[in-house]
This record gives C-alpha cells, sequence and structure tokens, in this order.
C-alpha cells in the first residue's frame, strides 16, 4: 500500500465543512481541535483550518481521488440526491486500451474543487 497524503487548508467555516467531508461524503473524522480538524479523506489526510484574522481561506485549484466505480457512482447518486451543482458533469469514456475511465467535478463548502475519478484499469504505477 502506497503512503498516505496530507492536505491542510483553511475554511470559511469549520462545521460546514465537517458536516460535508463527514455526513455527505462519508469520511471519518479524526482529532478535533476545535479550531482544526482532520478528516479521513479516502485514506488520506485532510487537515480543515478555521479561518482567523490572520489565516484566509483560498480556495483550492483542486484535488481529488481515485474510486472504484461503484464508490464513484454511489457519490453521483448523493450528489444528485442533495441537487449540489456538478462543476463538471459525470462522464465516462472508453480509453484506446479498451479499459474505462470516469470523471467528476464538485465544490467543497468552502468552494474547493473536488475531482472525483475511476479507472477500471488503474494508471497508476506503484513503485515499492
Amino acid at each position: 500500500m502506497s503512503n498516505p497524503f496530507h492536505l491542510s487548508f483553511v475554511v470559511p467555516e469549520l462545521r460546514l465543512s465537517e458536516e460535508f467531508y463527514v455526513n455527505f461524503l462519508g469520511c471519518k473524522k479524526g482529532r478535533d481541535t476545535g479550531k482544526w480538524i482532520d478528516i479521513i479523506f479516502f485514506g488520506h489526510q485532510l487537515t480543515l483550518h478555521q479561518e482567523t484574522e490572520t489565516m484566509k481561506a483560498q480556495s483550492i485549484d483542486h484535488f481529488g481521488v481515485i474510486l472504484e466505480k461503484a464508490e464513484w457512482l454511489s457519490i453521483i447518486q448523493k450528489v444528485e440526491v442533495d441537487t449540489l451543482p456538478f462543476v463538471l458533469p459525470p462522464n465516462e469514456k472508453t480509453n484506446d486500451d479498451n479499459s474505462e475511465s470516469g470523471k467528476f467535478i464538485i465544490n467543497d463548502p468552502a468552494g474547493n474543487l473536488i475531482e472525483f475519478k475511476f479507472y477500471k484499469k488503474s494508471p497508476l504505477i506503484m513503485v515499492s
């Protein structure tokens, strides 16, 4: 298994972001100091910091996760049921090697773009 990544950023409303990542996306919550929380984002660690006068929220160009197709489809259903807008609607394609892939993009409550992908054959090369 590869090592998880850590991404830390500031959000304008910590509890609204917690609600989105934990209750909507189904991620687990880790440590919570009241000023920042860890979110276990599909095996990786996001640390969300509450905006302060000295730490201002700035949107991230985008980050994302590669999922199994069933989990990818499940999140699409949640987005559609909650009528969240897609920044990039779900699309699937057949690649040159006859494998499937798909992606879509949504915003979190802080305006950060999150890309969700699946690949029938993973393009990732695991280095040991």
